[in-house]
């Protein structure tokens, strides 16, 4: 997700530069970097359109980011959790920052729009501290109120693609206040994590920002919507998780020692945790997410 602090799945769309053809085995999807005064908060625009893969679930895995998903054709969106419990909205709505994954039904997802934020991006937009929606799905409306409805009618009419990325743009430009900045601390923290390929512990973010503990952590919250200790561990499995599409076929205890863990036990405990699967099950899973368009394959599973 282009320069997120998270190395969660990166889109690798460049500035103005639509990703996904309307011909090959991807066609139903595509995406867009959005005008350059929303880059620094959203990553993506993306629609699927005749999306019909022949599972029937896929699992969203956890990214440290914001998503808004908005249903095309009226469609009720569903989710499951991890741990059986059910949800859904009759309309579109805001899945926020998460440390756990979920599952949602593949015939939801034939016509769809949505919004990828950035880590921590979703705060100067949004205008609601970000922890109010971590773990959660709230109704677009409750977040930017009834008349955002109609401007979802606006989507939902467009004449393609293009017309809705434009829509989009336009939404975002309207509602973005400069004045609701990020915190520069947490900005500098969120570039920190971002820029280092090695890990990094709350210690030294702390200690970085010259703020006190508890501040730091308030700050971070409200903006990120996840503590610093739990956005690290999000991306400690995300870099195993990318580690295992590389093509080669390395150990489950080569990987879980590049990406971080103190050993495979305590990959295994973190693994069942924020993906509801052994390392193992996670690593012949991603390795048969194809069917996925490649943007997409560190965000989704296809799992049944």
């Amino acid at each position: 997700m282009g320069s997120d602090a998270c190395p969660a799945p990166d889109r690798g769309i460049g500035p103005g530069i639509i990703r996904g053809s309307m011909a090959g085995p991807h066609a139903f999807y595509r995406a867009v970097a959005p005008p350059p005064a929303l880059r620094p908060y959203i990553h993506a625009f993306w629609v699927y359109e005749g999306y019909l893969p022949a599972h029937g679930r896929e699992r969203v895995l956890p990214t440290g980011t914001v998503e808004w998903v908005i249903p095309l054709a009226g469609q009720r969106l569903e989710w499951r959790e991890l741990d059986g419990a059910e949800g859904h909205h009759s309309g579109a709505h805001v899945a926020g920052p998460r440390l756990t994954a979920y599952d949602v039904p593949t015939a939801q997802q034939a016509l769809l729009a949505g919004v990828h934020f950035r880590v921590g991006g979703a705060w100067p937009l949004l205008g609601i501290p970000q922890e109010e929606l971590a773990e959660r799905h709230v109704e677009l409306a409750s977040v930017w109120g009834a008349d955002v409805e109609d401007w979802v009618t606006r989507l939902r009419e467009a004449k393609g693609t293009e017309d809705r990325f434009a829509l989009l743009g336009e939404l975002f430009l309207a509602r973005l206040d400069v004045r609701r900045a990020s915190h520069p601390e947490v900005a500098r923290a969120l570039a920190r994590l971002h820029e280092s390929a090695a890990e990094v512990s709350v210690a030294s973010l702390v200690m970085g920002s010259g703020l006190s503990h508890r501040r730091f952590i308030e700050l971070f919250r409200r903006e990120v919507g996840l503590t610093p200790r739990d956005l690290l561990r999000v991306r400690r499995f995300q870099r195993a998780l990318a580690s295992t599409r590389r093509g080669a076929s390395p150990s489950l205890t080569w990987l879980a020692h590049e990406a971080g863990y103190f050993d495979q036990s305590h990959w295994l405990l973190e693994c069942r945790k924020l993906a509801g699967l052994s390392p193992g099950a996670l690593v012949s899973t991603a390795r048969g997410a194809e069917v996925l368009p490649p943007e997409e394959r560190g965000q989704m599973l296809p799992i049944g």
